[in-house]
C-alpha cells in the first residue's frame, strides 16, 4: 500500500491540475482516447523493449514491498536485537530457534536461522552481505525501469503531437477534423508530461528513497546478527547499531538506556509482547515497558 505522503502527494497534484482545468471549462474537453493510447501504450511497449518480463514486474513488486520501509523505527528493531542477544549470552543460540518463526522482516528471519543452523561468521558474514548486494541490484533495475518509463513518457507525447500535426494539415479545409487533429496534437504532450513528471518520476525518486532507508536497517540487521553469533557485550552491539540511527534518535535511545536500572524485568515484560511490537514505534514500545 502506498504511504501517506505518496497519496497526498498524488490527491494535491492531479486535484490542482483538474481544479485548474474545471474552474475554466469542462474536463471533458481535456479527454482523449487516442492521446491516452498513444502515450500509454508507447510507454508500456517502450519498456518492454528495452527490458524483460521479469524486470518489469520485479520492479513493482519491489516498489510496493518497500512501501512499509518508511514506518519502520529502527530503534525498536535495536529492542528486539538487544533482547536476543542478552538470551542468547544466558542460553545460547538455539533459544532463539522459536523466536525466529514470528520475525516479519525476511532479511533478519534468514541471518538469524543460518546463525542458529550453526553458520559460521565468516561464511555467516559472506552470505549476508551478498543478500545486501543482491537487493541493491534488484532495486536499482526496478529504479531505472521506472526512470526509463518517465523518459519515454514526454517522447511519446512528442509523437502524439506530431500525429495530431499531420493530421490537422491533412484535412486542413475541414474545420471539424481540423479540431480532432489539435486536440491529439495537444493532449498527448499534455499526457506525457503528467504521466512522466507526476507519477513515473516521482514514484522513481520514492523508490531511490525507500532503498535507501531498507538498505541501512538490513546493514543494521547484519551487525546485529553477527554481533549475537560472535557472542557479544549487547552494550558493544548497540553501539555498532546506532550507527545506523539519525542523531536525534540516537541520542534519544542513548538517553533512556542510561536510565535504564532493572534489564531483566524488562526484558521478561517486553519478550511477551515482542512479537506484537517488532514494527511499532519506539516511543510507543518505550510507553509500554515503563515500570509498575
Amino acid at each position: 500500500m502506498l504511504d501517506r505522503s505518496t497519496i497526498v502527494g498524488f490527491i494535491l497534484g492531479f486535484g490542482l491540475v483538474i481544479g485548474a482545468i474545471v474552474t475554466q471549462g469542462s474536463l471533458l474537453i481535456f479527454a482523449s482516447f487516442s492521446s491516452i493510447l498513444i502515450v500509454a501504450g508507447g510507454i508500456l511497449a517502450a519498456t518492454m523493449i528495452n527490458y524483460s518480463f521479469e524486470n518489469i514486474q520485479s520492479s513493482f513488486s519491489t516498489f510496493m514491498s518497500l512501501m512499509s520501509v518508511k514506518s519502520v523505527d529502527l530503534r525498536t528493531d535495536m529492542e528486539v536485537l538487544s533482547m536476543f542477544s542478552r538470551r542468547v549470552r544466558k542460553n545460547g543460540l538455539l533459544i532463539l530457534d522459536n523466536d525466529i518463526k514470528h520475525l516479519r522482516d525476511p532479511y533478519l528471519k534468514n541471518g538469524l536461522q543460518l546463525a542458529v543452523d550453526g553458520f559460521k561468521e565468516e561464511s555467516l558474514d559472506s552470505i549476508l552481505t551478498d543478500e545486501i548486494k543482491g537487493w541493491e541490484r534488484e532495486v536499482e533495475i526496478s529504479i531505472n525501469v521506472l526512470n526509463s518509463m518517465s523518459g519515454y513518457g514526454p517522447a511519446f507525447g512528442m509523437i502524439g503531437t506530431v500525429i495530431g500535426m499531420v493530421l490537422m494539415l491533412q484535412n486542413i479545409s475541414d474545420p471539424e477534423s481540423l479540431g480532432a487533429g489539435l486536440s491529439v496534437a495537444l493532449l498527448t504532450t499534455l499526457y506525457g508530461t503528467i504521466i512522466s513528471n507526476m507519477v513515473l518520476g516521482p514514484l522513481a525518486g520514492k523508490l531511490e528513497y525507500l532503498s535507501e532507508i531498507d538498505l541501512n536497517r538490513k546493514q543494521m540487521f547484519r551487525i546485529g546478527i553477527l554481533s549475537i553469533v560472535e557472542g557479544e557485550n549487547p552494550r558493544i552491539m548497540e553501539k555498532k547499531m546506532l550507527i545506523h540511527v539519525d542523531p536525534h534518535s540516537r541520542a534519544e535511545y542513548i538517553k533512556h538506556h542510561e536510565e535504564l536500572k532493572i534489564i531483566k524485568k524488562r526484558d521478561e515484560k517486553f519478550y511477551k509482547l515482542w512479537v506484537e511490537q517488532q514494527d511499532k514505534e519506539w516511543e510507543n514500545l518505550k510507553e509500554i515497558l515503563k515500570p509498575g
